[in-house]
């Protein structure tokens, strides 16, 4: 198309200056390369028809000749410029589509090619298998005119495994140039993938960066001065997770309570009205019980809360005491040797937090939600580790993470589980710039916050998940958080913000400051 326009302007005689031997590949299976040189040579024949029909004569493909430069082996362990050597000045596009392994899904050679690949790194935390092409990929194209484009499965734009990737990259002078979103994708692999994807582009050149956005199922880009690392426009400030708030004042995140007990501590309603039945001394020690699961669509369960039981308070319950018994078992069967030292204390969760009141935090929520919905509870609800806790948390710690400025903040920094938002402490928590609030502004969240409690209550029926669709969330609840919002981006800027690009615009100077003043 491009030889056509040219002939529009001048009619003299044009040949193609792309040869097979211009096509270079490094491919782990033998099969695969053999069909890729098959690939090239009917790719090769494919478009000499076309050009001899639009163009004129074209070179004839018979007798066969060489094909790119195909090289059957492992990537990580080969060199590429011995594959392809970039001088610096060639005009160089690194392609691909790496394999995607996450750290649990790795064998043990994979993790010793990652280690040897990230040489230098103090911890490779996090990382997907498919950040070391992106890093060997920096690497090789760095200081020169050639560039990439990976598709890649969307965590390495997400949660810790940006702080730990992409600020070592953009050390080498490397910036993201071409960036797709977060979108889903199958190809014919034989394991046929079908994954949370994203696509980004790497180039060691100055230039602008081009952005693509996925509006009604079709594909649209705009030109934007720089791309950040979550894939927004923007600068490349990392948000790198840390262990307690950046606010001080803030009080800490903790993980919910993990059983750790082979289900034996855990009761669905038939089971608990059975055992009080039975044994109506257990009633006493039965407790709710909320994962996110039951947070979020009022499923009901409970749970032997036995955390100050005594000895001779078990052996008065022989229902109860085989249940112990039969963690016990559990836990001394199992190879880890934390669940082995568990099986001194039977009758408890491995966790042991039921604070008076506390705040509760899903920690994984749907992405089409605006708002991840956020509890309060009491002594009388244990929550297990699918939940965050704030022991003690106040109000105005609840209206900041119902506020959409926090959720704008979770959806730019969180990790995600397929697709849905993954909360954590360390990335989301205890990065975001928590602000001190004056008495008047804290009263003033405090009141709207219960707004949203209140608006919910006028629901019966309802559970979170129907509260929270964002198709039909009900108008009062809606006003309700939509005041606080205004309230809370108040305590940031006096001026509204346009949009939530402006928000993030606005919070992450604000956690550049922090974290300066940290250092």
């Amino acid at each position: 198309e491009v030889i056509q326009a040219l002939m529009k302007i001048d009619q003299g005689f044009f040949i193609s200056n792309i040869h097979l031997d211009q096509f270079y590949g490094i491919e782990i299976d033998d099969f695969a390369c053999e069909i890729a040189r098959l690939s090239l040579w009917l790719a090769e024949h494919q478009v000499n028809k076309q050009w001899e029909e639009h163009i004129g004569p074209a070179e004839p493909a018979l007798p066969l000749k060489a094909t790119g430069k195909i090289v059957s082996g492992n990537s990580l362990n080969i060199d590429w410029n011995t594959v392809c050597v970039n001088s610096g000045s060639d005009e160089i596009y690194l392609i691909g589509n790496p394999p995607f392994k996450g750290h649990r899904g790795r064998s043990e050679a994979q993790r010793t090619e990652m280690k040897k690949v990230f040489k230098g790194f103090k911890s490779l935390g996090l990382l997907d298998y498919v950040a070391c092409w992106f890093w060997k990929g920096a690497e090789y194209i760095k200081d020169t005119n050639a560039e990439l484009a990976l598709v890649s499965t969307n965590s390495i734009s997400q949660g810790e495994q940006v702080g730990t990737l992409w600020p070592s990259v953009f050390k080498k002078g490397v910036s993201i140039h071409l960036a797709y979103p977060t979108f889903s994708w199958a190809n014919n692999a034989k394991d046929k993938a079908a994954v949370h994807v994203v696509i980004v582009g790497l180039t060691a050149k100055a230039k602008k960066g081009l952005l693509f956005e996925l509006v009604e199922k079709e594909w649209h880009s705009k030109v934007v001065d720089r791309i950040s690392p979550y894939l927004l426009e923007g600068g490349s400030t990392c948000v790198v997770a840390t262990k307690t708030p950046i606010n001080p004042s803030i009080p800490n995140l903790l993980f919910g309570n993990m059983p750790n007990d082979g289900g034996h501590l855990l009761l669905n309603r038939a089971e608990r009205d059975d055992l009080i039945s039975n044994e109506p001394a257990a009633k006493k020690w039965i407790k709710k019980v909320l994962g996110a699961d039951e947070f979020l669509n009022s499923k009901e369960r409970w749970c032997l809360w036995l955390k100050n039981a005594t000895k001779d308070d078990l052996l008065s319950m022989p229902h109860v005491l085989q249940r112990v018994e039969k963690v016990e078992e559990q836990r001394r069967s199992s190879s880890d040797k934390g669940t082995q030292k568990l099986a001194d204390r039977p009758h408890q969760f491995r966790d042991l937090n039921n604070p008076s009141q506390y705040i509760l935090m899903p920690s994984v929520s749907s992405a089409r939600r605006r708002y991840v919905p956020v509890g309060m509870f009491d002594e009388h609800v244990i929550s297990t580790n699918l939940n965050y806790i704030i022991p003690n948390g106040t109000m105005y710690e609840f209206a900041i993470l119902s506020s959409l400025l926090h959720n704008d903040w979770m959806r730019l920094v969180a990790g995600r589980m397929k697709s849905d938002y993954r909360y954590s402490a360390s990335v989301v928590y205890n990065t975001f710039p928590w602000i001190t609030p004056s008495d008047i502004q804290r009263a003033e969240l405090e009141s709207l916050a219960e707004g949203i409690l209140f608006a919910r209550e006028d629901h019966p029926g309802k559970t979170l998940a129907q509260l929270y669709n964002p198709e039909s969330m009900p108008q009062d609840l809606l006003d309700a958080h939509q005041k606080l919002d205004r309230a809370v981006d108040k305590l940031y800027r006096s001026k509204p913000f346009s949009d939530a690009s402006d928000r993030l615009a606005c919070l992450i100077e604000r956690y550049e400051e922090m974290t300066a003043n940290q250092k």
